[in-house]
This record gives structure tokens, C-alpha cells and sequence, in this order.
């Protein structure tokens, strides 16, 4: 407590990598320094930013120029850019874009750049990743984005365990940080694929559910979230029925089939849960 005080009395932000290293000396591990701050947070019912413990792990790119508090200006137009770590310090946002398209893997996301599926799509959109399962950072700025903007939010996942529930997490929350749902959920995001009902149509390459699969796709389908989103639960269900698993990959069957077939017939169908 008395290093984030420090924090706050010289208004000086921090990861919790960094937090960790200065620590090193006093505690055992970056998973103490994680408990540590999660705990904090549960206690002051604030987000860790609140008191200058930050992130930056997600990557943001598209029709996006991002005015800071202090004056500077980040535009994400032109390559993929780090999220800023102080998103509260934020204070205009300029686009154009019609929607958001999150991304889990970065890979992917570099793939979709690769096959320019900006210009493909031929209007004006945001492409955030958070590089597997987000940082708090990532969710927050994402939240900004859909409550300033307005925007219709999408995500892309694998179809699998690990996958829907990155998808949960960016919809309606973690388990971990659910104290802070307010400030990171978009409840009203899209789930674009990939869906366990898509694997034969598309013959994605799949591999079997390991039981610890089973038992996550068991805890997710328990959520009470879960009780108004019948398709969501239809797609878990077919997942457990074939106990098989897929990847985005699956879906790469030529350089451009992802963005020319795949998403392109998901915006144009409307086909999303």
C-alpha cells in the first residue's frame, strides 16, 4: 500500500511487471504482485489504472486518431499501435470506422493485415487484439471505444474452450477481476466465429477435447450470464457433443481465404451470435 500511495502522490504509473522487479527484493513472485493488486482493487472497488498500476499488451489499428489529455496524438491509421496505457487520460477520439473488430490471436491479426482485408471490406473499421486472453487495458480501451463511439463490436476467437471464454471475457467480464464488469464489459458485443458448428462445413482441422476442455466448457455453460444467450450455449453444447476443438488457422486455406470468403460472407450475411 505504501508503493501505491508513492504512486499516487507523484502521479507516477507503473506496470506490474515493473511493480514487481522493484519489489523483487521483498517478494517471491509476479504472481504475488498480481494477487496483491487484484486485492486492492476488490477492496477500493476501483481499477488497478485507478491508482496508476498499468498495462499495454493490445495492439489497436484502423480509421482511429486518439487526442491524449497532455496533447499528444496517436493516430492508427497507419501500423499497428500499443493501446495507450493511460486511457482515462484520453480526451477526444476521432474515426469514421462503422465497427470494432476484436481479434484474439495477434497472429491472425497480423494475417488480416497482411491480406489488407481493410481495403477489401471497402469501409472504414477498428481492429483491436489483445494478444490471446486481454489485459485490463485492452478491455478498458475497447469499452471506451463502444461507449464513445457507439460502435457495433465483433470477435473473433478459436473455437475452442480458451477461445469462447476470451469472447465471455471481452462480452460480460472476467471471473477474476468481476468487480470491475462496469468499467470493461460490451455486453452487446458479437461473436462473428469461429463457431464449433462451422468446423465440418468449412473442414477446419481439429484436435480432441483434453478433459480439462471438458471441464471449462461444463463451467462456462454453469455461468449465469448463460440463461440469455441460448446460441452461445448451443454452440458449447455442439462443441461437447464432437469433443473437438478448432483453430482460426483452420480457416487459412489459401492467403486469402480468412478476409475474401470467410469474414467477408460473415458482415455481408449479417451472421454473427
Amino acid at each position: 500500500m505504501k508503493k501505491i500511495q508513492a504512486l499516487l502522490e507523484t502521479n507516477t504509473k507503473i506496470t506490474k511487471r515493473e511493480l514487481y522487479y522493484q519489489m523483487k527484493h521483498v517478494v517471491k513472485n509476479q504472481d504475488y504482485i498480481d494477487r496483491a493488486i487484484n486485492a486492492i482493487s476488490c477492496i477500493l472497488d476501483v481499477g488497478p489504472w485507478a491508482f496508476n498500476v498499468v498495462s499495454q499488451k493490445g495492439l489497436v489499428l484502423g480509421d482511429l486518431k486518439i487526442f491524449m489529455a497532455h496533447g499528444s496524438v496517436v493516430d492508427c491509421s497507419i501500423s499497428a499501435t500499443l493501446i495507450p496505457q493511460d486511457i482515462e487520460d484520453i480526451a477526444e477520439l476521432h474515426s469514421t470506422a462503422r465497427f470494432i473488430l476484436v481479434v484474439e490471436k495477434e497472429a491472425i491479426f497480423q494475417k488480416l493485415i497482411d491480406e489488407d482485408f481493410q481495403t477489401k471490406l471497402n469501409v472504414p473499421f477498428i481492429m483491436i487484439t489483445g494478444k490471446g486472453y486481454p489485459d485490463l487495458n485492452t478491455q478498458l480501451f475497447l469499452r471506451k471505444l463502444w461507449t464513445s463511439m457507439s460502435l457495433p463490436v465483433f470477435i473473433l476467437v478459436d473455437s475452442d474452450p480458451h477461445g469462447i471464454q476470451i469472447m465471455l471475457n471481452y462480452k460480460f467480464g472476467s471471473i477474476k477481476n468481476a468487480h470491475l464488469s462496469r468499467y470493461l464489459a460490451v455486453p452487446k458485443a458479437k461473436w462473428i466465429g469461429v463457431y464449433p458448428s462451422e468446423i465440418h462445413k468449412f473442414e477446419i482441422t481439429t484436435q480432441p477435447l483434453s478433459d480439462s476442455d471438458l471441464s471449462r466448457i461444463n463451467n462456462l455453460l454453469r455461468a449465469h450470464y448463460m440463461d440469455d444467450n441460448p446460441e452461445i450455449v448451443a454452440e458449447l453444447k455442439i462443441m461437447l457433443q464432437h469433443k473437438l476443438k478448432a483453430g482460426i488457422e483452420g480457416l487459412i486455406k489459401n492467403d486469402v481465404f480468412l478476409s475474401d470468403v470467410y469474414l467477408t460472407m460473415k458482415f455481408v450475411n449479417h451472421s454473427f451470435v
